[in-house]
């Protein structure tokens, strides 16, 4: 049998069973923002359309369902590359957005964001189920999450009541760039001595988790939304992750 952690089955066209993508993986790695907590992101969504509205910029589903990836600061440049929302900065304001207006958005958008942790403070029922299935396999867990664990204070409580669900947390705490850069992959590996970036899997419902994990020379599996799937690179893409699970 071909070895699943140097073998790339969607570069080479091939048809496999449900529960491929798991296959010789020791460690799995979910994203915080998406799937582990606020599955659509509907919490974080909300809070960057509040700081965007404070402009009197208008942000729309499908404006923050095509940027969606590393909240925060990332989040924010993603959106004003988007050419409607940058001209639409640039005309009520008669200038394109500047480092200053940039910063200042940021710090409107940290307490949103705490708020949004506030809203959405459990793993989602799908995720929390997922994680301990995981573990009763003899695999090992973590999550990436883009902001400082202070500004997910009330999601970092709930898992510490429960320590069945993660063997690990990198946040950016750990001085990770956010993705498509694979730091933080490579922070989890190292913290649970992983010493073959091939055998873990990140799970991620955001185009740029999956090129941090090509990047990071991991197996991306993306979770896809059920009515925009986007394009992504990912090697495999489901729709819930107990698609996982099934033999």
């Amino acid at each position: 049998m071909t070895d699943p952690t140097n073998h790339d089955p969607m570069a080479a066209g091939e048809t496999l069973p449900i529960g491929e993508p798991l296959r010789g993986i020791s460690t799995v790695i979910v994203s915080w923002h998406g799937v582990l907590f606020d599955r659509d992101r509907r919490e974080i969504h909300a809070a960057t359309a509040g700081t965007f509205a404070r402009w009197s910029v208008s942000l729309d589903e499908a404006d923050l369902i095509a940027t969606r990836g590393p909240a925060g600061r990332s989040h924010i440049l993603r959106l004003l590359a988007v050419p409607r929302v940058a001209e639409s900065f640039r005309a009520r304001h008669r200038r394109w957005a500047s480092e200053d207006d940039i910063a200042a958005m940021v710090r409107d958008l940290e307490p949103r964001l705490l708020a949004a942790a506030h809203a959405a403070p459990e793993p989602t029922p799908e995720a929390a189920g997922f994680l301990r299935a995981l573990h009763s396999r003899g695999i090992r867990t973590a999550s990436i999450c883009c902001l400082s664990t202070g500004m997910i204070q009330p999601q970092v409580a709930a898992l510490r009541s429960d320590p069945s669900l993660l063997d690990c947390i990198v946040a950016t705490d750990a001085g990770c760039e956010p993705a498509p850069a694979p730091w933080g992959i490579y922070e989890v590996a190292r913290e649970l001595g992983v010493d073959r970036p091939a055998r873990i899997a990140f799970i991620d419902d955001s185009p740029v988790g999956a090129t941090a994990a090509r990047n990071a020379g991991t197996r991306g599996i993306h979770l896809a939304l059920t009515s925009h799937p986007g394009p992504t690179d990912a090697h495999f893409t489901v729709r819930s992750l107990d698609e996982l699970l099934r033999d």
